[in-house]
């Protein structure tokens, strides 16, 4: 069924899968992910997946906390972008800025619609209605 919840649930999910491109396994062929940086950013990119994926577990449960865990994961998303940054580029990856760009509108998404109050009462107005 297409509702709000459903439809705003599979993109908090899809979106906290997009931290795996920036993990390691991702980089370009011959790019070289030796490294802390690149160790710190395989870890954080982690942790974040698992953040949105326990945030999206949570709307679908309508627990009162889910916003904040996605919130939560968001924040935690752009601390992982700076290590990613350095170490591809470093490495000599030829777009990290882009990589970069689309977790950053996605986590201005995040932030404008869970923490301006009219957009977040409209978000749980959504996410609690119904079954």
């Amino acid at each position: 069924m297409f509702t709000i919840r459903n439809i705003g649930g599979v993109a908090l999910f899809l979106f906290g899968t997009t931290y795996l491109w920036i993990t390691p396994m991702f980089a370009s062929e011959g790019i070289s992910t030796r490294g802390a940086l690149w160790s710190i950013t395989n870890v954080l990119a982690f942790l974040t997946l698992i953040g949105f994926t326990i945030a999206t577990w949570g709307l679908f449960k309508k627990a009162e906390w889910w916003d904040t865990v996605a919130i939560a994961s968001a924040v935690l998303g752009l601390v992982a972008l700076i290590p990613f940054w350095i170490a591809a580029h470093n490495s000599g990856e030829v777009t990290p800025w882009f990589t970069v760009l689309i977790h950053v509108i996605g986590v201005a998404g995040v932030f404008v619609l869970l923490l301006i109050p009219p957009l977040k009462s409209w978000v749980n107005g959504h996410v609690m209605a119904g079954k």
